[in-house]
């Protein structure tokens, strides 16, 4: 009876449209209730879920990333990229993969990736001539690639849950997030090359022009070198990496005369409200997630996936069609803190490194930014193009098809995963 509150509950509100963190909240206070266990409980569980010093840097990542936007920083970023790579085939659209990339490196957010660079990349693509819902759709997909490069916002929260080293995970997500970028330009490249879809030709920017926007664009690209670097060399912690982040940028935003103290003031209170968003979610979850443990929840779901089959294969290919459907319906921050304590034993049992698992659950659930129904980048980018949600949907679908290309490479080939942190010393 009360494992059905529970999880009724939560469905119930969220059917009716109750915020995520109040629809955890309630399910678990139902929960206590009827199986009268104190209310103080769920108090408990709230004040649990976010007393963890790694949580520190999530707000520092993100106000990195809304500092990146108030900047005119990401302008710099498209600017390279589009000398880089605007004369190849695909055009634009490969430049807008490759900003992504860079810029993954400083925010390790999907959502500042949409919002700020997607501003700059749509209204530069369809000033070159590119269709509409081309540029909507390449640069909601390439923002996947946020949460996987290191820094990575998600990767935090996983590695808090746990209790896995967030540098190895920091390192583990670098060749899954360039091989989502490398699948994501194979598919425009084919797209182009079989004439589905129709890019302006640019000319090639010559190497003076190159030269000079690599140098525009040169502190920019030095952030993410900054952070990961600073914390594989031992020089601070991934959460004292945020705050190197967030004085970096700063710095560079009133050292080339892009920051105003305004647009400072500005980009703060944005990023108090989305972290307070991010921890809230967090902490109601945990609270619903202890009603989970105790009715034995994760234990059960474990040991009906092993009785259909103890394959790892099978058993991972169960696992990412889960996530991704999950994915689609909820945000990856509440998801994660359901479904880590439900895989992590079935992990352990099949021998699969958690390094391993932690980047597969954040780059499936991530996949979900750029699929409907609650796909966060669509609305982004459908607010910043004009268009409409459903057309910018069907225009992504061969990206999401990429993207899930990418994952099942993750996945089945462990090593993209592990090799750097093997390199840098993890036993796992």
């Amino acid at each position: 009876m009360s494992l059905s509150l529970l999880l009724g509950g939560f469905a119930l509100f969220m059917t009716l449209g109750t915020p995520v963190a109040l629809a955890f909240l309630v399910a678990a206070v139902l929960y206590l209730l009827s199986s009268g266990i104190p209310l103080s409980v769920a108090g408990q569980s709230l004040i649990g879920g976010i007393y963890n010093y790694t949580l520190l840097a999530v707000p520092l990542y993100i106000l990195a990333g809304e500092l990146m936007n108030s900047g005119g920083i990401t302008r710099r970023l498209f600017d390279f990229a589009s000398a880089l790579a605007g004369h190849v085939r695909g055009g634009l659209g490969h430049v807008n993969v490759i900003a992504s990339i860079i810029f993954s490196g400083i925010s390790g957010s999907s959502s500042a990736d949409a919002a700020g660079l997607g501003r700059v990349e749509i209204q530069a693509m369809r000033k070159a001539g590119y269709r509409a819902e081309f540029a909507a759709a390449i640069t909601a997909a390439s923002s996947a690639i946020g949460p996987i490069i290191p820094p990575s916002i998600h990767l935090v929260l996983y590695a808090a849950i746990a209790e896995v080293g967030v540098d190895y995970l920091f390192l583990g997500g670098i060749l899954p997030g360039l091989a989502m970028g490398a699948c994501l330009m194979a598919v425009i490249y084919l797209l182009v090359l079989f004439k589905l879809e129709d890019c302006p030709v640019q000319e090639w920017a010559g190497m003076r022009n190159l030269a000079r926007a690599f140098w525009q664009a040169l502190l920019p690209i030095t952030a993410p070198l900054v952070i990961v670097g600073g914390i594989l060399s031992g020089y601070f912690t991934p959460t004292e990496a945020g705050v190197t982040a967030v004085l970096y940028v700063m710095a560079l935003g009133f050292v080339l005369r892009e920051l105003r103290v305004r647009q400072l003031v500005e980009a703060v209170i944005r990023s108090v409200h989305s972290s307070a968003v991010v921890l809230l979610i967090l902490a109601a979850a945990q609270a619903f997630a202890w009603g989970l443990t105790v009715e034995q929840v994760p234990e059960a779901i474990a040991h009906g996936m092993l009785s259909i089959s103890q394959d790892t294969t099978v058993v991972l290919a169960i696992i990412l069609v889960v996530l991704v459907i999950l994915g689609m319906f909820e945000s990856a921050s509440a998801n994660l803190v359901i479904v880590t304590p439900i895989l992590l034993p079935i992990a352990t049992q099949l021998g699969i490194d958690p390094v391993h698992l932690g980047v597969i659950i954040v780059l499936a659930l991530t996949i979900g930014v750029v699929t409907p129904p609650v796909g966060m980048s669509l609305f982004i980018v459908a607010d910043i193009s004009g268009l409409p949600v459903s057309r910018i949907a069907r225009a992504t679908l061969p990206y999401v098809l990429a993207l899930i290309l990418a994952l099942v490479l993750t996945t089945y080939l462990p090593d993209m995963v592990l090799l750097l942190p093997r390199l840098y010393g993890y036993a796992g």
